[in-house]
Parts: C-alpha cells; sequence; structure tokens
C-alpha cells in the first residue's frame, strides 16, 4: 500500500513539474501568433495590429517582427480589425469592440444579438461601420456614434469574407468564401447590390487596394493573392503557394501587401514594386 502511494505521489509531482515547465517555457517564448485573422497599423506605435482567432488576443509587431500583447482578455474569436483614429475596431462573433491600443482596453463593446459570425470590418468616410457576416450571408452597418445597427442581405452574398471600401466610387468592395464568388460591389450612398467583377475563384478572403487602383484579393483554394490591375481586364496571380492566405492588408508607407497565413500562424510581407 505504502508503494502505491509513492507511485502515486510520484506521479503527481512529475505531472506538476512538466505543467510548471510548460507555464515557464510559455513565458520565455512570448506571445505568438495564433490562427492570425486580420492586419490592421497603429501610426502611434508605428506597430502592426494582428487578431488571434486561436486565442482570443490582439498582438502588437513591430518591423523585426517582435510580438507583444494588447488584448487577451474579454475577446472569444477576433476576426476583422480596423483602426480609426486612435481606436481599434473589433469584430467578435456577435459583438464589436472599441479598444484603446494606447492604454491596452476595451473601452466599448457594442453587442449584434442577431448576429452569427462577424467578419471583417470596414469604414466610409464619415466613420460609419461596414462589417461582413459569413453565417448570415448579410453585410452589418453599425453607427458607432448612438450605437444603431441594420443589416442588409442579398443573394450576391454568399458567405461574404473580406471587405474594402472604395472610396472614389462611395462602395464597398466585398469578396466571399463561397464557390466562385464575384467581387460584389456596395454602394453605400443609393444601398445597392451589384457584381464588380465576376471570378471563377472560390474560398475568397480577403481584399485590398493600392494607389494606383490595382486589387488584390486572397483564395484559400487557390491558395494565392490575385491581382487585378487598373484596366481590371483580367486576373493575375500575384503571389501563388500560399497556405490559407486571410484577410490581406496594404501598407502606404512601404508599399508592400501584409498577409496573415492562419493555419501556418506566419504574416508574411510581399512587396508590390522592387
Amino acid at each position: 500500500m505504502r508503494k502505491n502511494k509513492t507511485l502515486l505521489i510520484t506521479l503527481l509531482l512529475i505531472i506538476i513539474l512538466i505543467a510548471a515547465g510548460i507555464g515557464i517555457w510559455q513565458i520565455l517564448k512570448g506571445p505568438q501568433l495564433n490562427q492570425p485573422e486580420s492586419i490592421a497599423f497603429d501610426a502611434d506605435s508605428g506597430k502592426f495590429l494582428i487578431s488571434n482567432v486561436g486565442n482570443g488576443s490582439i498582438l502588437a509587431m513591430d518591423d523585426n517582427g517582435k510580438l507583444e500583447v494588447i488584448i487577451d482578455k474579454g475577446l472569444d474569436k477576433p476576426r476583422g480589425i480596423k483602426m480609426l483614429k486612435k481606436t481599434l475596431w473589433v469584430t467578435d462573433d456577435t459583438k464589436i469592440h472599441a479598444i484603446d491600443v494606447a492604454a491596452k482596453r476595451i473601452k466599448t463593446t457594442i453587442p449584434i444579438p442577431q448576429a452569427k459570425m462577424l467578419n471583417d470590418i470596414e469604414a466610409d468616410e464619415l466613420g460609419i461601420l461596414y462589417i461582413s457576416d459569413t453565417k448570415a450571408n448579410c453585410l452589418w452597418i453599425v453607427d458607432p456614434f448612438d450605437r444603431q445597427f441594420e443589416s442588409v442581405s442579398h443573394k450576391l452574398l454568399q458567405q461574404p469574407n473580406g471587405i474594402y471600401f472604395d472610396k472614389p466610387r462611395q462602395q464597398m468592395l466585398i469578396v466571399s468564401m463561397g464557390e466562385r464568388q464575384p467581387i460584389v460591389a456596395f454602394n453605400t450612398k443609393t444601398r445597392e447590390f451589384d457584381v464588380f467583377k465576376d471570378t471563377l475563384y472560390s474560398g475568397l478572403d480577403g481584399i485590398q487596394a493600392d494607389d494606383p487602383g490595382r486589387i488584390f484579393f486572397s483564395s484559400w483554394e487557390q491558395k494565392a493573392i490575385i491581382m487585378i490591375p487598373q484596366t481590371q481586364n483580367r486576373f493575375i496571380h500575384f503571389h501563388a503557394d500560399l497556405e490559407s492566405p486571410a484577410d490581406i492588408y496594404w501598407h502606404e508607407p512601404t508599399n508592400e501587401l501584409i498577409v496573415p497565413l492562419m493555419k501556418k500562424n506566419q504574416i508574411i510581407r510581399l512587396p508590390l514594386d522592387e
């Protein structure tokens, strides 16, 4: 009996030591990417902000790739992020958060009870938020000033994901995760949906444009980032062999696409003009 008790105590001590060792290792290696989804840029700190869907955190990354935690409490599955002035807006399944990046705290939360899976987020010139809901096949329009919101739906939205504000044309460009999805345009003034450009691509996640007007979007199925040139007359595979490219971000100061590879837990930087 005494031998069994001694063996049990020894096993418990080994388990405790292993758990303590894992905890210490986690602390020593610092913050890690965990299913990174979206990228934003905080001009005040000069750092990129990253949403981690896997562990419900927001990280900051400097130019050398060093990571630090901004928020790791109070979030469930942060996906889309958008920096407006000093506030980071974050979608989180059925709610959105306003985060004070400098103070590293959630300032306010706006619940959207009817939402199913809030995904990417964009803003128009007035600061009104536009959010794709991948499971509800709709677009949410949120006024963060009076906390009012409404949804708009259309048959063209099939698992909508990435969204980008095309300011000159006053339209949101939306890509979807469904099969052979078009790029959809939503006019922010008339609130009408239309096909911006048909594609044969599937599993579309992120969309961005650069200053010259080239449009870039990511496809999980093609494992690529595809470019539409200024003439908009064809598709060009800008970068291939990318595993799970998520919400891409165009960084104007360095003219790069910053791309989270969700399943690989990586962030890559792709220069547009070398």
